[in-house]
């Protein structure tokens, strides 16, 4: 990481389209995938998507998610429900790929349906420590609401990790009355973190394959936070006859860690086709398998949360421009071991 004087244009109030808000960032956390768009390997490099060379007039502002303050609001856009002032978080999740405004600076420009008004119970680091978590465990509900009975048996893979962790807390709030059975897996110095979020017991996925540790016990449901084949081959081992798999990575863990070929490419499209296609209409003993890639914030998943005070665990809060601290902090997410999230603050 380098950092110098180099100032760009904050975004304007003048210049915002019809259906735009303007936010003052307060806080925003780091993720892998933002990451992997500064260095071009988002899904292991996508063709021209990351192509463009940052310049002052257009700079290339990375990062998705943020809680603040609206500072402005478009003509379109309801003065009186997203008044100046007001305390939100929210999702630019197409980012700078895609051409949206990346929330890594002290203005972003974001749209009504990626924003949630955020109470002033909740403070925001919590805010932006939540928005992706929530943003994917609503995908990750919606396969199972109105299908999870009392007492089933469920495996959260990736269960320290921001998604993972939060996701066991809102398993628990949203289906309180089931007494779900929830087991986390983890490195072991994770243990007692898993645990104080609601699992029921830790495997330690350091000690071998998950099976192993299981003692032939069977699961309704796992939901997969880490991806790969190894992931589920073992839950296949331990999932009942008709249980469901359900994953928010896919068939290649740890994607955009690396540039892929054309060829790699190609294989895991086929993979994510095979898995969540094909094999889902063959009779047998598998499991369902169901991959999540959400496109709208769950709102009502984002209410719940902020209504039952559902916090994540932040391992690290840093100041924005803190650069040794910001260059520990990418290190840290790039290996894979974060407990809950990284946050910023401006």
């Amino acid at each position: 990481i380098r950092v110098d004087s180099t100032t760009i244009p904050a975004p304007k109030a003048s210049d915002l389209k019809p259906d735009e808000i303007l936010v003052e960032v307060k806080a925003f956390s780091i993720n892998i995938d933002d990451i992997h768009v500064s260095e071009a390997s988002f899904l292991g490099g996508l063709p021209k998507l990351q192509s463009v060379v940052p310049s002052i007039k257009k700079p290339l502002v990375v990062g998705s998610d943020f809680a603040g303050i609206i500072k402005a609001v478009g003509s379109a856009i309801d003065a009186n429900k997203y008044k100046v002032g007001l305390r939100v978080c929210g999702l630019n999740h197409r980012q700078a790929v895609f051409a949206e405004n990346g929330t890594w600076a002290e203005y972003t420009v974001t749209k009504e349906k990626s924003i949630v008004p955020v109470p002033d119970t909740i403070s925001f680091v919590n805010a932006a420590a939540v928005v992706l978590p929530l943003f994917v465990i609503d995908g990750l509900l919606e396969v199972v609401r109105g299908k999870i009975g009392e007492k089933e048996k469920v495996l959260v893979v990736g269960a320290s990790g921001g998604i993972g962790s939060m996701l066991i807390k809102m398993l628990r709030a949203v289906f309180a009355d089931f007494d779900l059975d929830i087991t986390g897996v983890c490195s072991g110095r994770n243990k007692e973190l898993v645990l104080k979020m609601g699992a029921n017991c830790v495997v330690d996925y350091t000690k071998g394959p998950i099976e192993a540790s299981l003692e032939k016990k069977l699961y309704d449901v796992v939901f997969d936070c880490v991806g790969g084949t190894t992931t589920y081959k073992s839950s296949k081992a331990i999932l009942r006859k008709g249980g469901r798999f359900i994953t928010c990575v896919g068939p290649e863990e740890w994607i955009g860690d690396k540039m892929s070929s054309g060829t790699e490419k190609i294989s895991w499209v086929g993979k994510i086709i095979w898995y969540s296609v094909i094999l889902n209409l063959i009779p047998g003993s598998h499991p369902h398998y169901h991959m999540v890639a959400p496109s709208e914030m769950g709102k009502n998943t984002f209410i719940l949360a902020f209504e039952k005070e559902i916090l994540p665990y932040v391992e690290k809060s840093i100041p924005f421009g803190d650069v040794g601290t910001m260059g520990e902090a990418f290190k840290l997410v790039r290996s894979h071991r974060v407990r809950g999230k990284v946050v910023f603050v401006i």
